[in-house]
């Protein structure tokens, strides 16, 4: 892996462009971040043969690692973005690190990426796991409206619209397009799906064949949403946490809290061959501590193939 930085959103987009006449796609951008200062860090394949990137598929992608430790004047500590979708007209959703506020400048990064992967013909780039408070942010013409500040967060497109979750909250909401275009409002979300195993504390980064998975505070839930806003329950996988009270959790170091509690999540997958899983401690936000994403091979793309990894994360899977 390649990191280059760049200091202001300008340079990046003259690179991007430069990049791009050598055969850079979306696919071969791993990681976008900032520094506190606004500089900007761009991870890209080490070999230029690599830039293009279609063989490294979405879900490997999201299971890279960003190195533990800065290095060659990169700072340990980085605000990431997650994904960005260019949505139509000239709107964006950016998903990521809510202190990406902080810099003063994501926004205008978010937009230089969200146009390059468009004119790429490219709809959406997804980068590595990175441990956060999710925020979302949509981007319409001159306004920017951080989505987090109304609960709303981990926003995927799907046909027609938006879904997402709200932090504090066990139901996946919907926002149609068409909602927004009538009302001119982003109020309208919709709840379409109430999970049985608790909040959702995390949603899978994109729609996969109309499937999409919740990790819930009891257990992991996947959902149809091959006919929206009527959203179905297509399997679950329950399971049992230890039992620790949030005090006692924030009392404790990091690497013991690591040991003791771990609640499975599932960050997305490659189509039916494998998951990419994660794990993190729950928060009534969401996961706090999230860890690397890991590649678990599933023949069938089956939820009860994961059975396998809680056992070996010391999670146990409850009978249905």
């Amino acid at each position: 892996m390649h990191i280059e930085s760049y200091s202001e959103h300008v340079a990046l987009l003259r690179s991007l462009g430069t990049l791009k006449q050598r055969g850079l796609s979306p696919r071969g951008v791993l990681f976008l971040a900032l520094s506190s200062q606004g500089r900007i860090y761009l991870a890209l394949p080490s070999h230029p043969e690599q830039l293009t990137s279609e063989s490294l598929r979405v879900g490997e992608k999201m299971a890279l690692r960003w190195p533990d430790s800065g290095g060659d004047g990169v700072p340990e500590r980085l605000y990431h973005f997650d994904s960005i979708h260019a949505l139509r007209d000239d709107f964006y959703i950016f998903n990521g690190d809510r202190r990406l506020k902080d810099p003063g400048n994501a926004m205008e990064v978010g937009t230089v990426m969200a146009r390059f992967i468009r004119s790429c013909g490219s709809s959406s780039v997804f980068f590595g796991c990175t441990p956060h408070q999710p925020g979302s942010w949509l981007i319409g013409g001159p306004q920017t409206v951080a989505l987090h500040d109304f609960g709303i967060v981990e926003v995927v497109p799907v046909p027609g619209g938006l879904i997402a979750r709200k932090m504090h909250d066990d139901r996946l909401y919907l926002l149609t397009f068409s909602d927004i275009s009538r009302t001119g409002h982003l109020e309208g979300w919709l709840p379409v799906f109430q999970s049985q195993l608790g909040n959702i504390l995390l949603v899978e980064r994109r729609v996969v064949d109309s499937r999409l998975m919740l990790s819930c505070e009891r257990g992991l839930i996947e959902v149809d949403l091959s006919n929206l806003p009527h959203v179905t329950e297509r399997s679950r996988l329950p399971f049992v946490l230890p039992a620790y009270d949030e005090d006692s959790i924030e009392s404790l170091d990091d690497d013991l809290t690591e040991q003791l509690v771990q609640c499975p999540a599932v960050l997305g997958r490659l189509g039916s061959e494998a998951f990419v899983l994660t794990r993190g401690v729950p928060q009534p936000w969401g996961l706090r501590d999230l860890a690397p994403a890991e590649l678990w091979t599933s023949p069938t793309g089956e939820l009860r193939e994961i059975e396998s990894w809680l056992t070996q994360i010391g999670v146990a899977a409850q009978a249905l």
